[in-house]
């Protein structure tokens, strides 16, 4: 056991501390703190004096017995890892975005007129905030009626309450223009408010990295055309950066980037990528040749307005409703004529959307009470951008049967991304309640294998972020 300074933290003697720290960092994938026990302690110490606990021994056994042990792991998560972001951080990164990734994605997303983009780890929401400012101020032209989507999200529910208000000091516009800041801000006080134009994009939810599964169409966390995860993977050991690397793969779309911090670019981990280098920067495509090898090259800067950087196609996609198969099927050139929901559980896990669409209406032709096939056709509606359309059959969902808990939840999750609050907290109060009768062990096949105590757990803490002023 090592520590960080000459006098460590008496907790760290406590005869039950090594079992704490090692449930921890299981639990949690934070192998920072392997061999910082003083910072460590300290940080634990600060939990005890909050829910009144005074030794490891107890606090293992609230941490792994109490029904609200798993909301006290997320704040001690949240204790120990640090949410200092600010606008524009990195600018050699934001000036690929400019110049190289987004006019490549928007150039080949010219058909489906859509672009998802992931702030994973997102803090207060500034990173997420930066690119929705960098579409509206440089590419606005060429998104003219597209639908943009930009999700922020974080393990700290106090972190996710001030994303979604928006509002940030001085300190956050160290590395912002002034001109930036009051074109696109409003002061308030000692604070400065984003403007709603900038903020219409932009959503915040809950989720655990290391926890929670992704890709993940239940979670609306897939097929995104960019992820930002920025100095969030410093934390974890490299088994774990292995795997978050490898479903990140798995969560973009061919041809999508993936960009991480300065401190965090390792050649071995991220086989699976193509290797971009720019000035200042390095930067990860998902593609055909990464596929395969890791090939590394360097790329001319394009010019602010030029739109033709291709990106190949033809990779197999990963399965986005199951874990991934070593193997994947055939894919379905044409809807069978007498579709199931396994066909469109298999078009959707090859992103064929709008076959999947009619793979979903011919089900329904036939078998138009089932609410499973409402409920899927509402996730592969949401993923065309025919938001409305979706909606209406998730409610025809829960028409059909009032205690689908997934329809509740996934609702609860759509209408939070577009700001309506109240509606949301009534739908993550209705899973919730359902939840309550359920055995916590029980499994949900539709939505990568949470349980119902999992499933408990997130919309609780939607409705903590969404019910926090």
């Amino acid at each position: 056991m090592t520590t960080s300074t000459a006098f460590p933290d008496p907790m760290v003697f406590d005869p039950h501390y090594l079992r704490l720290k090692d449930h921890l960092i299981e639990s949690t994938g934070l192998a920072y703190y392997s061999d910082k026990d003083a910072d460590l302690a300290g940080r634990i110490r600060r939990r005890f004096s909050k829910i009144g606990l005074h030794d490891c021994i107890s606090y293992l056994d609230f941490l792994t017995n109490s029904e609200n042990g798993q909301t006290e792991l997320d704040e001690l998560i949240a204790e120990l890892t640090i949410g200092e972001t600010y606008f524009f951080r990195y600018r050699e990164q934001f000036e690929a975005l400019r110049t190289t990734v987004l006019p490549g994605i928007i150039a080949r997303n010219q058909h489906s007129r859509r672009l998802h983009v992931w702030s994973a780890g997102c803090a207060t929401g500034a990173e997420a905030y930066s690119v929705a400012i960098l579409l509206s101020r440089e590419l606005s032209q060429h998104i003219q009626g597209w639908d943009i989507s930009i999700v922020g999200t974080d393990i700290n529910r106090a972190f996710l309450a001030r994303a979604r208000d928006g509002r940030f000091d001085e300190w956050a516009f160290r590395s912002t223009p002034d001109e930036v800041r009051h074109a696109c801000f409003h002061q308030s006080g000692n604070s400065w408010v984003i403007n709603p134009e900038y903020k219409r994009r932009v959503a915040f939810q809950y989720h655990n990295l290391v926890k929670h599964p992704f890709p993940s169409l239940v979670n609306n966390l897939c097929c995104f055309d960019l992820i930002l995860c920025r100095n969030a993977m410093i934390y974890f050991s490299r088994d774990i950066m292995r795997k978050l690397i490898a479903q990140f793969h798995q969560s973009l779309v061919e041809g999508g980037w993936l960009l991480v911090g300065h401190a965090e670019p390792n050649t071995e981990l991220f086989q699976s990528f193509g290797t971009v280098n720019v000035p200042g920067a390095t930067l990860y495509q998902k593609t055909e040749r990464s596929a395969y090898s890791n090939g590394t090259r360097d790329v001319e800067l394009y010019p602010p307005m030029i739109l033709d950087l291709a990106a190949p196609n033809g990779v197999a996609l990963p399965t986005l409703l199951e874990p991934p198969a070593k193997h994947m099927p055939v894919a379905i050139s044409i809807p069978p004529a007498a579709p199931t929901l396994s066909d469109v559980r298999l078009l959707a896990d090859q992103r064929e959307w709008a076959d999947a669409a009619r793979c979903s209406r011919k089900l329904l032709e036939t078998d138009a009470l089932n609410p499973r096939a409402h409920f899927y056709y509402a996730l592969v509606l949401e993923q065309m951008g025919r938001h409305v359309e979706g909606e209406q059959s998730l409610r025809k969902t829960i028409y059909l049967d009032r205690s689908f808990v997934l329809a509740h939840y996934y609702l609860g999750l759509i209408l939070q991304t577009r700001g309506e609050r109240r509606a949301a907290v009534r739908s993550f109060e209705n899973a919730r309640a359902l939840l309550r009768n359920l055995d916590a062990g029980q499994i949900f096949a539709d939505a990568n294998e949470l349980t119902a105590s999992d499933l408990m757990s997130l919309a609780e803490t939607h409705l903590e972020v969404l019910q926090r002023r």
